[in-house]
């Protein structure tokens, strides 16, 4: 297949998936639900010498939606956490670690005021203090506070905006080592590689953390220059064989992207192991999310170093080989007749 004259097939299969993912990104947004959200909590700490029973339990879930309904509030989230740190005090912030303490915390949108969560920790210390049930020695402490957005989002944004400067000193390497014609397919691929990564982040609506779309969107453009410069190199070594000044622009992309295929191919499989198992271990939750994210900063490059780059620097080749073939003429002229006036 000569994927040269099929440049426009797979232009406008990128041009059709970016513009889609583009509306999609505009209207939905990604789909952050991996993400933790800004909320505020209510923790109610439980210590007591014998575990509560099942009755009991109920009862200081029943007096603590008491207190919510006094306040007139409402949770989103109820859970329990059991054998866990948690503080014997308001003053001093000690922790303690026993078997048999326990926090009932309940999460609240963002929103929801200071006051009426002060109020309902008001009601519900009376109300447990007027309870015999929940006596000495038993220890209550309840406390409500505000949890940010994950501050992993910084890193992951951090992280992206250092793989994008690194493509950029790639392509400038791409520049000055293998011609402005090779740094601008490589442009070119590394640019479309990022935006569709973005694309189909947004038309499949594989959930993702806040920054992440931009983390593997740079992964992308980096998997992308390294392909890119594989194939680059080849073609440098073709050019010193006399053998191949017979071949066209297209010819010689062709020959040396045949002779990489193997090669892009197992670097493809080694990054997308090694994306895999590192997202995976900083990720530990939805880990199988993160599996199908790293696949697809390892693919989309892949696509593009197999059909879309190597057909447009066909393209982009014989428009700068005619260029130099011109420039040469026109040197030579210029010498011509410089030497005859002499």
């Amino acid at each position: 297949m000569n994927k040269n004259k099929l440049l426009p097939v797979w232009a406008a299969v990128s041009a059709v998936l970016i513009l889609a993912g583009i509306v999609l990104m505009a209207v939905l947004g990604f789909n952050t639900s991996l993400d933790k959200p800004e909320a505020k909590t209510f923790d109610v700490y439980y210590n007591v010498v014998v575990d509560l029973d099942a009755d009991k339990k109920a009862a200081l879930e029943a007096h603590c939606e008491d207190a919510f309904t006094q306040a007139g509030i409402s949770y989103t989230e109820k859970e329990t956490l059991k054998g866990v740190s948690a503080p014997t005090g308001a003053q001093n912030g000690a922790f303690n670690e026993t078997g048999n303490d326990f926090i009932l915390r309940y999460t609240f949108a963002a929103d929801t005021g200071d006051g009426a969560l002060a109020a309902a920790k008001t009601s519900l210390e009376g109300a447990l203090a007027a309870d015999t049930a929940f006596a000495v020695p038993a220890e209550t402490y309840v406390s409500y506070a505000g949890v940010a957005q994950q501050p992993m989002n910084e890193h992951i944004w951090r992280g992206a905006l250092g793989i994008a400067v690194g493509v950029i000193v790639a392509l400038v390497y791409v520049a000055i080592r293998y011609g402005v014609g090779s740094a601008l397919t490589g442009l070119t691929a590394c640019v479309n590689d990022a935006l569709l990564v973005l694309s189909l982040l947004a038309i499949l609506r594989i959930p993702v953390y806040a920054f992440a779309p931009m983390l593997y969107a740079a992964i992308a453009a980096a998997v992308s220059a390294a392909f890119w410069i594989v194939r680059c190199n080849k073609l440098r070594e073709d050019a010193k064989d006399p053998a191949a000044s017979g071949l066209s622009a297209e010819e010689a992309v062709e020959k040396a992207c045949r002779a990489t295929d193997k090669t892009v191919l197992l670097t493809a499989l080694i990054l997308a192991v090694c994306l895999i198992v590192c997202t995976a271990c900083t990720f530990a939750t939805g880990a199988v999310l993160v599996f199908a994210e790293a696949l697809l900063a390892v693919l989309v490059p892949l696509y593009s170093s197999m059909l879309l780059a190597p057909a447009l620097h066909g393209k982009v080749k014989a428009a700068f080989d005619r260029i130099k073939v011109k420039n040469a003429r026109y040197t030579g002229k210029k010498r011509s007749k410089a030497e005859s006036e002499t």
